[in-house]
């Protein structure tokens, strides 16, 4: 196995740390790998024999361990179990464990390993998970385990925002790693890429809705505040969760909570279906070259459908739908055609988040964003597995809503690495105030030196495209060697017209 450099540095940390810890490294930096890495090292240097219980928290990603565990690890097939549903194989040296199927099981099987002479490697994926009352049921036998028992443990999650971190953080270990966006992108563990932040309006019925159910969660929210200052100021996941917790509480504490979570629900519910999310999202498809492969993620599975008949309209047979309300089977079968080219439009909801490994993709639109900033980084790492090509990421939003302040949440880190594109959509069309300036400069330019009509054609078909792309932000040797092996008059047509927007940036029209 070669590692990154990164990787090296977590693993002799996780070592010297008693073989125990919590590693947050966003996604798409290799953490299966490390975690396969650190069994390999764990089974040359442990003096027992081990068993590795490998805790997940969907199912469909216990296939994609088992598949990594025989290519990477040289795992026999007969060595891999399965524990998930009516699927409860058992005593194998490679444990696979659904988190739902794990809770009343797993502390009993690790328990049972250690007192027949086995260590244990605990790998916890996706570990934000498992902090509930429910959930941290897996952990049950850290409460009688001697604590010179031969266990060892490796959490894995891409966000530091984990609720309930210390029920977590004593059966797995502290925090030994943090690697993020920033760092990732600077070791070119993941592709550069570009965000739009593309700004949208309420229709002014949509407005008045949004202002009303506002203005009734402040109420209530202040209240709550008066009597549970610890609130004020916590991260949105966080927050969430804690209203969540104050709502099973009686009394007027627990109603007040509860009627905030509904104005919460009622708000969000709709701005994820504002009118002008679904129309915006074609535009951009629109203006992405026709080979482009995109996922396009929804917060709702009906603003999702609404989406897939409009983009299947447009483009037949190259569009698919992931949701969680369909079959496995279907699900598969869209993944399959998507990882194959015969879609190169996925459309999907939270389904799709966490852990599933994706087949290179050029751009990632997220037509309407979760509040929790663990689910915005999942997303990004979705689409950031390195590649040569930039990425382009576009985050949809509404004007006057909470997502102002929540969108770009996790990317401040990012602001000197990574080129931010604040965009308005209105009226059909996207505003960009200096953008706007380059192509009056070029039109200008273009029409006073009277060339012909074709340019100006060309010109008044690519300008905006250019705009979408980002590519007027590329160099211009970088144009010049694009526009050399254009392979069509459309896109040699695009690359002249990218630059000239590029020269005018440069101020190298005149």
């Amino acid at each position: 196995m070669i590692l990154h450099k990164w990787q090296i540095e977590c693993l002799d940390i996780w070592a010297q740390n008693g073989y125990r810890g919590i590693v947050n490294a966003v996604t798409g930096s290799g953490k299966t790998f490390l975690a396969l890495s650190a069994i390999k090292k764990l089974e040359t240097e442990s003096i027992r024999k081990l068993r590795v219980k490998i805790v997940i928290p969907q199912t469909f990603l216990a296939a994609q361990w088992k598949g990594e565990l025989k290519h990477h690890i040289g795992a026999k097939s007969a060595e891999v179990g399965i524990y998930s549903g009516k699927r409860r194989e058992h005593n194998r040296k490679y444990m696979i464990y659904v988190i739902n199927s794990a809770r009343y099981n797993l502390a009993r099987h690790i328990l049972a390993d250690i007192n027949s002479g086995y260590s244990v490697l605990l790998i916890a994926d996706e570990c934000h998970h498992y902090g509930s009352t429910e959930n941290s049921r897996i952990f049950d036998f850290y409460k009688v385990i001697d604590k010179s028992a031969p266990y060892y443990s490796l959490g894995l999650s891409a966000t530091p925002e984990i609720v309930n971190f210390n029920t977590i953080s004593i059966p797995l270990g502290r925090e030994i790693y943090n690697y993020d966006l920033g760092k990732a992108l600077r070791d070119r563990i993941i592709s550069h890429f570009i965000v739009f932040n593309v700004m949208l309006n309420f229709t002014n019925k949509e407005r008045v809705e949004y202002g009303q159910l506002s203005d009734s969660l402040s109420f209530y929210l202040a209240s709550l505040k008066k009597k549970h200052p610890e609130i004020i100021g916590m991260p949105a996941g966080i927050f969430f969760t804690h209203l969540q917790r104050l709502a099973k509480h009686g009394g007027s504490v627990g109603t007040t909570a509860h009627t905030a979570l509904s104005l919460m629900y009622k708000r969000r519910a709709l701005s994820h279906m504002a009118a002008e999310r679904i129309p915006c999202a074609i535009s951009i498809i629109n203006s992405l070259p026709k080979r482009s492969r995109v996922i396009l993620f929804c917060e709702r599975i009906h603003a999702a459908e609404l989406l897939y008949r409009e983009l299947s309209e447009q483009y037949p047979d190259q569009v698919g739908l992931y949701h969680s309300k369909m079959t496995e089977i279907t699900r598969n079968d869209m993944l399959e055609r998507y990882k194959h080219g015969t879609f190169r439009l996925l459309i999907c909801c939270k389904a799709l988040d966490e852990g599933l490994n994706i087949p290179s993709t050029d751009a990632g639109i997220i037509v309407s964003a979760s509040m929790s900033a663990r689910q915005r980084i999942q997303r990004l790492g979705r689409m950031l597995r390195h590649s040569k090509e930039i990425k382009r990421i576009y985050y949809l939003y509404m004007d006057e809503s909470s997502e102002d302040n929540e969108l770009v949440h996790g990317l401040n880190v990012l602001k000197n690495d990574v080129p931010l594109i604040d965009l308005v959509y209105n009226e059909r069309t996207f505003l960009h105030t200096e953008y706007e300036k380059l192509r009056e400069s070029v039109l200008h330019f273009v029409s006073s030196r009277r060339h012909n009509t074709d340019l100006l054609d060309a010109l008044s078909q690519n300008i905006d495209k250019v705009l979408l792309r980002g590519d007027f932000l590329l160099p211009e040797t970088v144009c010049r060697e694009n526009l050399h092996i254009s392979r069509s008059i459309e896109e040699r047509n695009y690359w002249v017209s990218a630059l000239y927007v590029i020269l005018a940036r440069h101020g190298k029209l005149w």
